[in-house]
């Protein structure tokens, strides 16, 4: 009987853990901490707030944005600005998004707005997001998403999610200069948002090891997903840079660089401010996230496969080393990491 006892309670534990997780209080935390940023306000959303205020009316819900972000944050809105929140609480609902309001003069930020996924999924439903698995989709080995369910726990997917986001309205480098979105362009934006989501949650939340974690988790979807999008003829893409997601947002290079600082004492002791954290995150970005060249190199891996895009770069490498052979080594590491990452998961899993 006690047996039975203990055994009920482990699996109450192990299915309480893996309901959704309610990022509604981090939010507002972030709110108070962000809303007066110095430079222009940064508004993170609690979509659900927004959703109970929605009527079948478009024009009524356009109001009640307006209304609500004035009575909230003090901000007035444009009526193309309303629109834009909306569809971020309707149509791209479940995505988690951030996106700067610039003036249109300047081009200055007027504020910048955090759109955490409204969608309130338990584990395994966020992993299948993250990993863009659908009904229809999922080029994953069996139980791949089992094993990351046991890799990274929800309030770790939640809050990294969030605090990515949040880094995108930080970021003072790649985003602001962005002038057109070019596969690259966005990769770097990418890994700097990773750079610094895990340099704030380490420090805020002493997640252990999370770095190793996250980048098998990155490394996974450019694997899998990321060579089905870009190889499969019936994916529909909005922009021709999304053919490149797999590489995109391959961030496995920079999170493994961050492994050494999250993991040393020294970090975790020290406080450190946003514009600290933000420096080192910047940092990290240019000294290891993909040059042109090797982002070129991984899409070819990714289109081509090892054999072929191996031998192509040994041939520019041999033809003109002082500009592929680092490349040539790139692709080499990079493809050595992603063989690895089944033996990785379950190791890490277990």
């Amino acid at each position: 009987m006690i047996k039975k006892l203990i055994k009920l309670l482990i699996l109450t534990v192990i299915s309480f853990s893996s309901l959704a997780y309610n990022t509604s209080s981090e939010v507002e935390l972030l709110n108070k901490e962000f809303n007066q940023n110095e430079e222009y306000p940064i508004i993170i959303f609690d979509k659900n707030k927004i959703q109970n205020l929605l009527t079948e009316s478009k024009s009524e819900n356009l109001k009640l944005i307006e209304q609500y972000i004035l009575k909230t944050f003090g901000i007035e809105l444009e009526k193309h600005d309303s629109e834009t929140i909306l569809d971020y609480h309707t149509v791209f609902n479940s995505s988690a998004s951030a996106l700067p309001f610039k003036e249109s003069r300047t081009n200055k930020y007027r504020f910048c707005a955090v759109f955490p996924s409204g969608s309130n999924l338990e584990h395994e439903g966020e992993v299948k997001r993250i990993l863009g698995i659908t009904d229809e989709v999922n080029p994953y080995p069996k139980n791949t998403v089992k094993k990351v369910m046991k890799l990274l726990s929800l309030k770790e997917l939640k809050l990294i999610s969030l605090y990515h986001e949040l880094s995108h309205c930080l970021d003072k480098t790649y985003i602001p200069n962005m002038t057109m979105p070019e596969s690259h362009n966005i990769h770097m934006a990418e890994s700097f948002a990773e750079s610094l989501s895990l340099l704030f949650v380490t420090k805020r939340f002493n997640f252990r090891n999370i770095a190793l974690r996250r980048s098998i988790l990155r490394g996974l979807y450019t694997k899998y997903m990321g060579k089905h999008i870009i190889n499969d003829e019936d994916t529909i893409v909005m922009h021709p840079s999304a053919k490149s997601m797999g590489v995109i947002y391959y961030l496995s290079p920079t999170l493994l660089s961050l492994d050494s600082i999250l993991s040393s004492y020294s970090f975790r002791i020290k406080d450190h401010t946003t514009d600290q954290l933000s420096a080192m995150a910047l940092s990290n970005t240019e000294n290891y996230s993909f040059d042109s060249r090797t982002f070129a190199a991984i899409v070819s891996y990714l289109k081509f496969g090892e054999k072929n895009s191996t031998s192509n770069y040994l041939d520019l490498a041999q033809s003109s080393p002082d500009l592929f052979y680092n490349t040539y080594l790139r692709l080499r590491r990079e493809i050595l990491f992603i063989n690895d990452l089944e033996f990785l998961l379950d190791k890490l899993s277990n």
